[in-house]
């Protein structure tokens, strides 16, 4: 009665295990890549901080910094002095006064306004609208990064949870052999060395398990770094990794020769250069403003030839500014920003080159690893199959535990290769996506 109790015991304790484990599953957060992304654009610190450097770049770029608007400036200044005088003037008379009291009152506005600059404010704004559109493009290419970097990440997440499925399946397999192993010993079928060998093996196993398991929390932790949440949110990931396997050389160079974001820069960069030659000739022409202006000033003494006095009025006229000769320092800033504008041009050449060359060797590793995938589907299938006969054949003594734990080696190497190949290829594939500025679409 006392064993058919503990048995019954064992049983119910066993069950609630289960529904525990089955409970904390449920009650985990399923996080989709969508929601990932989504948690990465709101919440992720360098995509926060690209955002506050585009929206500087949009707010200096106003007509007033490129010397459109007129100026406005305003003024006010009162003195008061003190002072102890004496005055002899030349009809005899002396007027000598201590402690005499004089003040001063000025104010007055101004307002200028640069007719022409020899079109250099045209330029100005012209650049300051490639400055903008740099800067949303540095937003848009710190979103990129993190994008890919999220991405990789959470596949990386899934591939890391097949590896574990396939080493708990390792574990189950290399129990049952213990248990095996053990009954057969009982009967004195084998000896005590085959048990101790396959307790050996099932501590292997459950030892890589748990490594696997660390590493899966660490990625896990790399994560919710990303999205820049707390990090001992624990969540659960997509069961697989699709594959786009459609991807074509040609369009993705054509893609990423259009829309890749870095290079989208250098061509800005590019066009800034030759403005600011357009800015430098510019200062070669007359520069031509009007001014205007309200003035106010008054003053009072107690000593002196005058008492009081108030003036207040407009003025108005224009101003005519030539530069004639400046020792050739315009000449010379043109020069160099000409040279300037070359080293862009090389720039945008080599950036051009590199593109390229980006493109066609990630491709070459998607196909490669889709290559290799079909191959590694084919010998899994083998894998499976070979474990099976000679796990069968185990079981009835046919073969040794040796041959037996070759086979299941092989399994879990097969396997494992299998989930590092799609993510490689998932890898390259992300890595396209990105070189071609697509890689912001994945979100909805």
């Amino acid at each position: 009665m006392k064993v058919f109790y503990t048995i019954f015991l064992k049983k119910i304790i066993g069950v609630v295990f289960i529904y525990l484990i089955l409970l904390n599953a449920q009650a985990q957060q399923i996080l989709t890549l969508n929601e990932a992304l989504k948690l990465a654009l709101e919440n992720n610190f360098s995509i926060q901080v690209a955002r506050n450097e585009a929206e500087i770049s949009k707010n200096n770029n106003y007509a007033g910094a490129a010397g459109m608007l007129p100026t406005i400036a305003a003024s006010a200044n009162q003195d008061n002095v003190v002072n102890n005088t004496q005055q002899k003037f030349l009809n005899g008379t002396e007027n000598n006064r201590d402690v005499a009291k004089s003040n001063q009152l000025n104010a007055g506005v101004e307002l200028g306004w640069t007719i022409f600059d020899g079109l250099k404010m045209f330029a100005t704004k012209n650049k300051l609208n490639q400055l903008q559109e740099i800067g949303e493009l540095k937003m848009k290419l710190q979103i990129e990064q993190i994008f890919s970097r999220v991405t990789r990440a959470y596949f990386e997440i899934v591939q890391l949870k097949k590896v574990l499925n396939a080493l708990q399946q390792s574990v189950t397999i290399s129990t049952e052999r213990l248990k095996l192993t053990n009954d057969k010993f009982t009967l004195g079928k084998v000896s005590k060395a085959e048990v101790l060998k396959a307790q050996v093996d099932l501590n292997t196993d459950k030892s890589a398990y748990m490594k696997q398991l660390n590493t899966l929390q660490n990625a896990k932790i790399n994560l919710n770094q990303l999205l820049a949440r707390s990090l001992i949110i624990d969540f659960e990931v997509a069961e697989n990794i699709l594959i786009n396997k459609d991807l074509k050389l040609n369009e993705l160079q054509n893609k990423a020769q259009l829309q890749n974001t870095n290079l989208l820069i250098v061509k800005k960069n590019n066009l800034i250069s030759s403005t600011i030659i357009n800015e430098i000739k510019a200062e070669r022409l007359p520069t031509l403003q009007f001014k205007t202006g309200y003035n106010f000033n008054k003053q009072s003494s107690e000593a002196g030839f005058l008492q009081s006095s108030q003036n207040n009025g407009f003025h108005y006229g224009a101003a005519l500014n030539f530069n004639l000769f400046n020792g050739f320092t315009t000449d010379r800033r043109i020069t160099n920003a000409i040279l300037n504008l070359k080293s862009t041009d090389i720039t945008l050449k080599d950036s051009l080159n590199k593109l390229d060359l980006a493109v066609k060797q990630t491709f070459n590793n998607y196909s490669l690893a889709l290559q290799l995938l079909a191959l590694e589907i084919e010998n899994i299938d083998l894998a499976k199959n070979s474990f099976e006969l000679v796990n069968e054949q185990y079981k009835v003594g046919v073969i040794t535990a040796i041959e037996l734990r070759d086979a299941q080696q092989k399994l879990l190497l097969s396997e494992t290769q299998l989930s590092t190949l799609q993510l490689e290829a998932k890898i390259a594939e992300i890595e396209l996506q990105r070189l071609c500025a697509e890689i912001t679409k994945m979100i909805d």
